[in-house]
């Protein structure tokens, strides 16, 4: 297994080197740059073509998610964030960060995190034909979803998805063995989830269809499924026909 080719960028140089030595014990990492400051960082990377970043955030001049926005296309590296704030974990995974690391960085979390990034840079280079070209995408490539949980991303199989609930800019993931927060659209993962799976029952709610135990009416008129993991989902007025007949169905198989 090949190194992967890293350049890291903070502002402060104990962190640096820290960062620096504890990849070095782990091994698999082979650190070609680092820089200070983010304006050269962002011509290192461009000129080096590194697999994975590790990036501050908060630094003068550019911060952390103004690099990200000037790197390179294609094959834009890995970005892994290493910070001593917690406030922008689910920003960073709004812009497909692989991981976000809090200062100081143990070295069993950095080690998941160097997993991670091979993990990502295979599903990105999967995404391309022989060519070069960008691949078309394909329903559930990934069997999994990565969502923000504690101020670490985590992965959340789709296997173990028991319903999706809209909460404003995010969705929350309900799932055994716990979920998260992923910011996206109910509707863009609707577009992604198998509709033999998963049924919308609300606009902001879908649920895995076997999930679904029961369809009842709460005291204020309002219908709600009940769900095999004990929540209860809400169900909009356009939904319930839709859901009577596919429990109508079960029931009669």
């Amino acid at each position: 297994m090949s190194a992967l080719r890293a350049i890291l960028i903070d502002d402060e140089p104990l962190a640096t080197r820290r960062l620096s030595a504890t990849l070095a014990d782990i091994g698999e990492v082979d650190i070609v740059g680092s820089s200070s400051n983010a304006c050269r960082g962002v011509e290192m990377i461009d000129r080096l073509r590194p697999d994975v970043v590790f990036l501050d955030i908060a630094m003068p001049g550019l911060d952390g998610f103004d690099v990200v926005a000037r790197m390179p296309q294609p094959d834009t590296p890995a970005v892994v964030f290493v910070t001593a704030y917690d406030n922008r974990a689910v920003d960073a995974f709004a812009i497909d960060a692989v991981d976000y690391l809090m200062k100081p960085v143990a070295r069993d979390r950095l080690a998941s995190s160097i997993t991670r990034v091979r993990q990502w840079l295979g599903a990105r280079d999967s995404g391309r034909d022989d060519t070069g070209a960008e691949a078309a995408p394909q329903f559930l490539a990934d069997d999994s979803l990565w969502v923000h949980r504690h101020q670490e991303f985590v992965r959340v199989p789709i296997a173990k998805i028991a319903w999706l609930e809209a909460q404003g800019d995010y969705v929350q993931i309900h799932a055994k063995g716990g979920g998260g927060l992923l910011r996206a659209t109910l509707n863009t993962l609707e577009a992604k989830l198998d509709p033999a799976t998963f049924i919308r029952v609300h606009r902001s709610a879908i649920c895995r269809r076997d999930a679904i135990i029961a369809l009842k009416r709460k005291p204020t008129g309002a219908l709600a499924v009940s769900l095999a993991n004990g929540d209860w989902a809400p169900v909009g007025r356009t939904y319930g026909s839709g859901l009577r007949a596919m429990l109508k169905r079960l029931r009669g198989a």
